[in-house]
């Protein structure tokens, strides 16, 4: 008997509880005629999600239900469908009809939610975050699964798929990922990693679109994100460095990137999150927030032009990566430091009329509840074909296991605090 949990669908953000939750026929099954043994359906919940007319899936059933299930919690167990007689354990939810991971159903869904301007470089983060987790996590007694559900017929589409042949491509490959263009993306495919700690079973999921980017000054994505946000229990905000006129304007000089295209500005995505605070999603600034720049690489190998103080990423003579990569203990001090220079940079040398602002917003709606964070997904700036000699990502880790460390359960042990119990 599994415990009465709620859970929050991560494709249609809908809520409900496990005893809730629709089974889906597991036979795949033909006949001499080619045809199904259990015929596929037309499903109007999956169509609707999915914005298409007249898909057919297998079909969808509700398991036979104890007397006091509502009250002591589902079985979760096997349920024969009530049309073919074969047994199934794939859930769906019972909105969109779309699978859930199994684990998902049993232990609940807490998510940690990833969203970025245009042209941040949020998918090459993301890919990098979960490689590096993947190789490091142990130190911090942390488990990271890719889940593998998809639609029928679409097994691409599965986080553990789709992970696996974009790390393949930036890792092995040493190819920068290209970017996601809005007639290219598939809306409303997430990809859903598992986050578990070893030792207290604490479990989170780690929910990502990889869409075109999030239209930070449009009204309905920003009402479609708030819709989503408001349910995270924290938020990693991927950020543009190079959305930052001063730095834009010595990059350019250097020749360091061309500029195709433009970073949606800074002032744009603190305007939508004060909106998020405000209207849609009230409660936002109670959650945690990591607005982390991307590709700082940029920044620290130019600091001298771009007057930016990197004593915090320095260790001796060399950058100096998380600390947990060693110790198996996070490094809150150097957290804070690292987030106080890069506030300090907004507000004064890099501020061009709106940086100064953004901070003061950041600060006002969530005062101890949001860090600034500079990353590089790759540790270096790729040629102008978007190869890249080696990858070596700086810090990418850091945003994630700080949120953790916020929201409590994971047992981050820290540098110099006593053992959590």
């Amino acid at each position: 008997m599994a415990k009465k949990k709620h859970i929050l669908c991560p494709y249609c953000f809908q809520g409900f509880y496990n005893s809730e939750v629709e089974y889906q026929c597991e036979n795949v099954e033909r006949n001499s005629d080619g045809e199904y043994k259990c015929e596929r359906e037309i499903d109007y919940n999956f169509n609707e999600y999915w914005r298409v007319e007249d898909v057919q899936v297998r079909h969808i059933f509700t398991p036979k239900k104890g007397l006091f299930s509502s009250f002591t919690g589902p079985s979760l167990e096997q349920s024969k469908c009530d049309r073919c007689g074969y047994p199934s354990r794939r859930f769906v939810c019972p909105h969109c009809h779309n699978w859930l991971p199994s684990n998902m159903i049993e232990e609940g869904s807490e998510i940690i939610s990833v969203v970025g301007s245009p042209l941040s470089g949020k998918t090459n983060y993301i890919i990098s975050l979960i490689h590096q987790m993947r190789k490091y996590g142990h130190k911090l007694r942390l488990q990271v699964t890719p889940q593998q559900v998809y639609r029928d017929n679409h097994e691409e589409e599965s986080t553990q798929n789709l992970f696996k042949n974009k790390d393949n491509k930036l890792f092995k490959d040493c190819e920068v990922l290209d970017k996601t263009l809005v007639e290219d993306r598939i809306q409303g495919i997430p990809l859903i990693f598992q986050l578990k700690h070893l030792d207290t079973k604490k479990t989170i999921y780690l929910v990502f679109y990889d869409t075109a980017g999030e239209i930070f000054n449009n009204e309905l994505e920003v009402s479609n994100n708030a819709k989503y946000l408001q349910h995270s229990e924290g938020v990693i905000v991927v950020l543009d460095t190079f959305s930052l006129n001063k730095i834009q304007d010595i990059i350019k000089t250097k020749g360091l990137t061309s500029f195709s295209d433009m970073p949606a500005p800074i002032e744009d995505i603190g305007t939508t999150l004060n909106n998020f605070i405000t209207n849609k999603a009230k409660g936002l600034n109670k959650k945690p927030f990591a607005f982390v720049f991307s590709k700082f690489d940029a920044v620290l190998n130019n600091a001298r032009d771009m007057g930016f103080n990197t004593d915090a990423f320095f260790d001796g003579s060399s950058f100096a990566d998380s600390s947990y990569i060693n110790t198996g203990k996070f490094d809150l001090q150097k957290i804070d430091e690292i987030s106080e220079t890069i506030k300090g940079a907004l507000q004064e040398y890099w501020n061009d009329g709106n940086e100064a602002a953004f901070v003061s917003e950041a600060e006002s709606n969530w005062g101890d509840n949001h860090k600034f964070f500079g990353v590089s997904s790759f540790g270096c700036m790729p040629n102008s074909v978007g190869e890249l000699e080696e990858v070596k990502p700086y810090r990418v880790m850091d945003p994630l296991v700080w949120i953790l460390y916020k929201l409590g359960g994971f047992d981050i042990q820290t540098i110099n605090e006593p053992k959590k119990k």
